[in-house]
């Protein structure tokens, strides 16, 4: 399963075709089952279309179906390799061995007009582990997932302030977060977010810091 593909929503660098398909053919990975865009700004889905056309795909998971030029693209090469367009909704799973991909969020309609409300939100869990990918989802809506602890959180929305509010760290507990981050001008990660995260003794990997972070699964 792939979960976004980043994007440059001010330039012309192709993050799929340069990074995303290269990192996952040095990992060995030569097709997908699952494709998730998680919703439609450009900075989790504009390198996913490359992806598409350039390994095989068994799925596409979408929360909103939307007039969206990312998302525009990505369908259109979606159709063209004949993969299957799924808009997902909670409870929505797929199962690989002992691990358990399930879908929390959305719920279904309607959608809110912020695309980050209605950002694909899926869990990983096997029996020694558990995780959420979170997308953009904002604070409070965190809280309406009902995640239970957790071992990773990948944090939502590259560390904003809108999200990983104290409520939902104090339900969910992670022992380590990885925050998905690079040089930008929002000010991610937020300080008060990494506060947050530290006086619950969470430990923080940002991409930003530490480049790919992989993470066995025991």
């Amino acid at each position: 399963m792939l979960i976004d593909g980043g994007g440059t929503p001010r330039g012309d660098y192709d993050v799929g075709a340069r990074t995303v398909l290269p990192a996952l053919r040095a990992m060995n990975v030569r097709s997908l089952d699952v494709m998730v865009a998680t919703h439609a700004d450009a900075d989790h889905i504009e390198g996913l279309t490359s992806v598409m056309l350039g390994l095989p795909v068994g799925k596409l998971w979408i929360g909103e179906r939307k007039d969206d030029p990312n998302l525009n693209m990505l369908l259109r090469a979606a159709e063209q390799r004949h993969v299957p367009v799924r808009e997902v909704r909670r409870g929505d799973r797929v199962q690989a061995g002992e691990a358990r991909f399930t879908v929390l969020w959305p719920v279904g309609q309607p959608f809110s007009k912020a695309d980050n409300d209605n950002s694909v939100v899926v869990r990983l869990d096997t029996p020694r582990f558990h995780t959420v990918f979170l997308g953009d989802l904002p604070d409070p809506i965190e809280g309406e997932l009902g995640v239970g602890q957790l071992d990773v959180l990948k944090t939502a929305h590259h560390g904003s302030h809108f999200s990983t509010g104290a409520a939902f760290l104090q339900e969910t507990r992670p022992k380590n977060a990885v925050i998905s981050v690079g040089r930008n001008t929002y000010g991610h990660p937020n300080s008060q977010v990494l506060d947050r995260l530290a006086a619950i003794g969470t430990r923080i990997w940002r991409t930003d810091q530490v480049g790919t972070v992989r993470w066995p699964l025991p």
